[in-house]
């Protein structure tokens, strides 16, 4: 179905690119004359030579997949091919066969029946023909693998009019297995495929280092049947080339998102035409557009048409030197989705401590959250700094899960405790996190409130609502005062895992704080909410000692939404209450949505 939906897709796409072509990066250009002559003996150079690392010029030319064997690509091509230089790194005798290999397709691009007629290939082959390249002078710093472009009277050769259709019939050569049989795509009889003509360029795939293929067979022992090749997944011709253009187009289009030092990139699209964009509102989470969609989780009624057809497809892929991981692969109504994203909002909606915060976040946030914190910066680090121990598969877990409507992997709430316990900070977009782990989690019971509920009487849940409290009794019995060391400073990562001690500690020296505040006549609310705090605990159960994760997330959650409680009631006395529209960007995630900068 994946080959099948990326032939629609490369079939509906309105493309200029010929068949069988790539954009390719050139540093050189070979002048020739009409007659196939040297129009200059020197190479013209096309890269910038005024930044530090010189970027040539991008041509659309004839280029396959290109193994580790020799394979001339058409009148453009790497320097040992079109002139047959070696440098220190390469192996002579290999780029002599190179170039002749070239040599030899510029003859058979002559001699072919619509090459006959082409002035442009008439002139490449005698110039090749008369072995006028070795009058060429070399310039003093060049590489084997730096691409030369022929040009013939000023004019690139690749945009001659015999290339087209020379090169298709080149390719359906070299990558033909010399069968026929019914394409597995498109189901019709044709000559079928020996290798996909076209490989994805390693930027468009994290964690390739090499130009990435599809579908590719090369050892028995990992295909189906002992079979080598494509032998057990036929392609035919024109379904090869529509799935290579299709992944280069989706991969590289704006719907493609990849955060760095992550391990995958997910691309998406849809079948029908429609103007909805539904991935946006998960890497922006605007209000004003995420309020309209949670109505429909909370009055039943689903988004959009319930008879719209339209499909939404996404992929995401990975790398493996050259080859292409397909990591998940989404087809589904468009309609499912909406719904599905409208739960991603509904069930990490957390109430904030930071002032004039949100209660939902863009995706990046949360994955962002996952790495380590900042004291000195007080912010997140990058995804683009070393050291940063964020999991490689964070993006594709939480994007998996908001698609499709799955769990979060405990793995990743196993990491975010972790992470919490070791920086001792919790934050909005943390806490909203552990809400929607334990919200999916087939672990927990009731479904976790977004906002503080005081009918719940989990003691690990009341725990983490009495180490708020203790936390903020200290704070305000010495407002007068700045403490070295803070009561949450110096039990807070303990606490996470061992409540029990924590809060005796923190009871007993209580008493002193509490002193303070009775001089302020302010003690007794304290004490009072203290004491009905302890008194929900069950009885018989008590405080929690060696916590599990499940009542480390409750503890965690319970903490933050205490602290949550107090500061909303505090803005509330002073501002009033504040409207939902009026929720902006969460300060504490100070960085930019990473989206903006897809490396390509």
């Amino acid at each position: 179905m994946l080959l099948q939906r990326l032939v629609e897709y490369s079939d509906s796409r309105d493309s200029t690119i010929p068949p069988f072509h790539r954009d390719l990066e050139f540093h050189w250009q070979l002048e020739l004359a009409a007659d196939g002559t040297l129009a200059a003996r020197d190479l013209t150079p096309l890269a910038d030579d005024t930044s530090t690392k010189p970027r040539g010029v991008r041509h659309v030319v004839p280029s396959v997949v290109r193994t580790v064997g020799v394979a001339p690509q058409l009148a453009a091509d790497d320097i040992q091919y079109v002139l047959g230089w070696a440098d220190s790194q390469s192996r002579p005798e290999r780029v002599a066969h190179c170039h002749e290999e070239f040599r030899a397709l510029c003859a058979r691009w002559a001699d072919s029946e619509t090459g006959a007629g082409d002035p442009v290939a008439q002139a490449v082959a005698r110039f090749y023909a008369a072995e006028l390249e070795t009058q060429v002078h070399q310039p003093e710093e060049f590489s084997s693998k730096q691409r030369v472009l022929i040009a013939v009277d000023g004019r690139p050769a690749h945009r001659a009019g015999s290339v087209v259709p020379f090169w298709s019939a080149e390719v359906a050569t070299r990558k033909g297995g010399g069968t026929r049989g019914v394409c597995l795509v498109c189901g019709r009889v044709g000559d079928l495929l020996d290798t996909l003509p076209a490989k994805v360029k390693s930027t468009l795939v994290p964690g390739a280092t090499n130009d990435a293929a599809l579908v590719s067979i090369n050892e028995r022992v990992f295909g189906y049947d002992l079979t080598t090749r494509l032998a057990g997944s036929p392609v035919c011709l024109a379904c090869g080339e529509a799935i290579g253009a299709a992944l280069v187009d989706i991969l590289g289009s704006a719907h493609a998102t990849s955060y760095a030092d992550q391990d995958s990139r997910l691309a998406w699209w849809l079948t029908g035409s429609t103007n909805s964009d539904p991935m946006r509102l998960l890497d922006e989470a605007n209000p004003d557009d995420v309020l309209p969609w949670l109505a429909s989780v909370h009055h039943g009624t689903p988004r959009g048409n319930p008879h719209d057809r339209t499909a939404f497809c996404s992929l995401t892929v990975g790398g493996n030197i050259a080859r292409i991981m397909v990591r998940d692969w989404v087809d589904m109504p468009l309609t499912e989705l909406e719904a599905n994203i409208a739960a991603w909002f509904d069930d990490h909606e957390m109430s904030p401590v930071a002032r004039n915060a949100r209660r939902h976040h863009p995706m990046w946030a949360l994955a962002l959250s996952l790495g380590r914190w900042d004291r000195t910066a007080e912010r997140y680090v990058d995804f683009r700094t070393r050291g940063a121990d964020r999991p490689t598969h964070t993006q594709r877990d939480l994007q998996r899960a908001a698609i499709r409507g799955l769990p979060v992997p405990v793995s990743l709430l196993r990491h975010l405790i972790h992470r919490i316990s070791t920086d001792g900070h919790l934050d909005d977009p943390r806490a909203a996190l552990i809400r929607l782990c334990l919200t999916r989690s087939p672990l927990s019971g009731e479904k976790p409130m977004p906002d503080l509920d005081t009918t719940n009487t989990d003691p690990s849940y009341i725990a983490g609502r009495i180490f708020a409290v203790l936390e903020q009794i200290q704070q305000d019995a010495n407002r007068d005062q700045k403490l070295n060391t803070t009561y949450g400073d110096r039990y807070f990562s303990g606490a996470v895992l061992n409540p029990r001690a924590a809060i005796t500690s923190g009871r007993r020296d209580a008493t002193a704080w509490l002193k303070k505040l009775r001089r302020a006549g302010t003690a007794h609310y304290r004490e009072r909410e203290l004491d009905d705090l302890f008194a929900l605990i069950p009885p018989g159960e008590g405080l929690p000692g060696r916590a599990s994760l499940l009542q480390q997330s409750q503890f965690l959650l319970g903490y933050h939404q205490q602290r949550a409680h107090r500061w909303e009631q505090l803005r509330t006395r002073r501002d009033g209450p504040t409207p939902p529209a009026a929720e902006t960007q969460d300060d504490q995630t100070n960085t930019t949505n990473p989206n903006e900068e897809i490396q390509q």
